[in-house]
């Protein structure tokens, strides 16, 4: 099942996306919390097994962010569940564009992302003094 979070899945949220840090950047309460309305959980055997959040950047564009599911729980159809769900949302928003920025693109491909713009990238500008912390 999936479903917009609440306040009592904070936690939930942090742990899941806390196990998946070698493939998402970090949030931390704060920012869940600030963000919590954009937040959908997936649910399985009575616990939180996944989470993915839209960022609303403008009218135009959105980005689908911290999606990750606990790793008992995947290819069970749980992250594209969630993808779905989110990428509704923004089509209910009138939200013309989702980005996502991933190391799994096959994942996303099948689920109708792809390049758009005429095949144009997204490129990210990486402070020197902070050459560590990569996208």
């Amino acid at each position: 099942m999936v479903r917009k979070a609440t306040p009592d899945d904070v936690d939930d949220i942090l742990d899941v996306i806390g196990t998946n840090t070698d493939r998402l950047l970090a949030r931390d309460r704060a920012e869940v919390s600030q963000l919590l309305d954009s937040f959908w959980v997936a649910e399985a055997d009575g616990r939180v097994v996944g989470c993915g959040c839209l960022e609303i950047y403008s009218p135009k564009i959105a980005e689908l962010r911290s999606l990750a599911v606990r790793e008992a729980y995947r290819g069970r159809g749980f992250g594209a569940a969630l993808t779905r769900a989110i990428v509704e949302e923004a089509e209910r928003r009138g939200i013309p564009q989702v980005l996502v920025v991933t190391s799994n693109r096959e994942f996303f491909e099948r689920l109708n992302f792809g390049p758009c713009l005429n095949e144009k990238y997204a490129l990210f500008w990486i402070n020197p003094d902070q050459a560590e912390v990569r996208p």
